[in-house]
């Protein structure tokens, strides 16, 4: 009954045990997640890829200062998008990023008046250049930006 030496072995073997176990589900959990952000992104790669987006006539409305007329058109093929991020560009300056106003839908083609003042950095006159990238909207209603970017000169 004295002899105690065998009991804990086996209580610092148990420990150990526990120990090796919780290590490995830490290291289980933060690999998840780093696997799944990554194939997040290749998800949002490719249906990024997927939509052709081509902006028509952009160009200055004359009687209003800072508001553009712009058309876009979609092309076939990809998914439905949650909308299009529109910024205009002068020699000096950029709009901030303004919202389309329209999720375009496959073969869809708008023209809508953008106002710039509607971006972060107030109204822009004077655009030479037009950016546009579509997003898509995820299972949480988060906004998913495509990386690649389109530009189109005003005319």
């Amino acid at each position: 009954m004295n002899n105690k030496k065998g009991l804990s072995a086996i209580v610092a073997t148990l420990l150990i045990i526990l120990l090796v176990l919780v290590a490995v589900g830490i290291l289980w959990a933060v690999l998840n997640n780093v696997i799944q952000s990554g194939a997040d992104t290749v998800e949002l790669n490719q249906k990024c890829l997927e939509v052709k987006l081509e902006a028509g006539a952009v160009s200055p409305v004359g009687y209003l200062e800072g508001n553009y007329s712009v058309t876009l058109s979609r092309k076939a093929g990809g998914e439905a998008i949650g909308g299009v991020k529109i910024n205009f560009l002068n020699a000096t300056a950029s709009s901030g990023v303004v919202e389309f106003g329209e999720a375009l839908s496959i073969l869809g083609t708008s023209t809508r008046k953008i106002n710039t003042a509607g971006g972060a950095n107030g109204i822009l006159t004077n655009a030479t250049k037009m950016e546009y990238t579509v997003y898509f909207v995820d299972d949480r209603g988060k906004e998913q930006v495509c990386s690649s970017t389109n530009t189109a000169d005003l005319s």
